[in-house]
């Protein structure tokens, strides 16, 4: 889309990808594209860099992302990175302070000053803190990470339709429904998961917490929660939180947050499937394998979708909830 026209370049596409990470704001899409540097072809090289593409699956219109980089090929063929509009997010610093602010409230400052249109779910978490040179999206993760240490409650960042939502991942279970043709049965995508693998670690167990103050000149302790019977089986794992004085009241709190989501064994899981446009980083997926013990609720990772041939595949790193 460009100059207030649209173009549908589909049949110029060869292969397609987009994927998106549980670590990363934005989501990722690329292509191969048709081209040859005759003449004839002039008219039908439409895309540049600065574009603005978008998504459709059977005219469902599914993101909008921005084309970032282009590559030649040789003579023929092309090929094009682009990402969704979160991506400036990631490319503008700024300055800006929040006192007793709620969290939601804070973050929605933040966008306003960005002209980014968003839906944020309710966060009564207080911000008091001064950001100064700081990207918007590392602003907006600090934020959220105050939010986790008070109310153990993770949230999903993203760019939906050019809107940027935050959302309770604990809100975002899927269970995704396809069918392969307009003649046959539904059925659940999860049922077609092929070369699963699972391993299970306790690399980044932590089963003793401290929470102390961020000065660096003192070493006061507000806080610590462990727990004894993880320690006496896998030894003592200890992680260290900073605070500054103006959270130190809710030091408990954060002690025990972190002790409960970090006393655990890591479980990862990596499979594939049948491609669905709901399988997204960050959604929850009821899984039933029991042949590798994959049973359960799981937390996807990443999604990486790709498109050859008219089929539509997935590839999921997932995590146990």
């Amino acid at each position: 889309m460009k100059n207030g026209k649209k173009q549908n370049v589909t049949q110029l596409i060869g292969s397609l990808a987009w994927s998106s990470n549980i670590d990363a704001l934005g989501e990722e899409l690329s292509f191969n594209y048709a081209y040859n540097d005759s003449q004839f072809f002039k008219k039908w090289d439409l895309i540049e860099v600065g574009d603005q593409v978008a998504l459709f699956n059977e005219g469902k219109f599914l993101n909008y992302y921005v084309v970032i980089t282009d590559a030649m090929n040789g003579r023929f063929g092309k090929s094009f990175t682009c990402f969704d509009r979160s991506w400036y997010l990631n490319k503008n610093e700024t300055v800006i302070q929040f006192k007793k602010a709620a969290a939601s409230q804070a973050i929605a400052k933040l966008l306003d000053k960005f002209g980014v249109k968003h839906q944020i779910a309710s966060m009564p978490t207080l911000i008091t803190k001064i950001y100064k040179e700081e990207l918007v999206s590392d602003i907006i993760a600090d934020i959220l990470e105050q939010v986790y240490q008070e109310t153990k409650q993770r949230y999903r960042v993203e760019m939906n339709k050019g809107i940027l939502t935050i959302q309770k991942m604990s809100d975002l279970v899927i269970n995704p429904i396809s069918r392969l043709s307009d003649n046959t049965y539904a059925f659940p995508v999860t049922d077609t998961i092929s070369n699963p693998s699972r391993e299970r670690s306790i690399e980044e167990m932590k089963n003793k917490v401290i929470v102390v103050s961020e000065d660096e000149k003192s070493t006061k302790v507000f806080a610590e929660a462990s727990d004894p019977k993880s320690i006496s089986k896998y030894g003592q794992l200890t992680d260290v939180v900073t605070v500054d004085k103006k959270n130190a009241s809710q030091a408990r709190n954060i002690a025990a947050n972190t002790l409960s989501q970090m006393n655990k064994m890591g479980e990862t899981i990596s499979c594939e499937m049948i491609g669905h446009d709901e399988i997204r980083a960050g959604r929850i997926l009821n899984m039933n394998e029991p042949v590798t013990g994959i049973v359960g609720k799981y937390l996807i990772k990443s999604a990486s979708h790709t498109v050859n041939n008219g089929i539509h595949k997935v590839s999921v790193e997932l995590e146990a909830v």
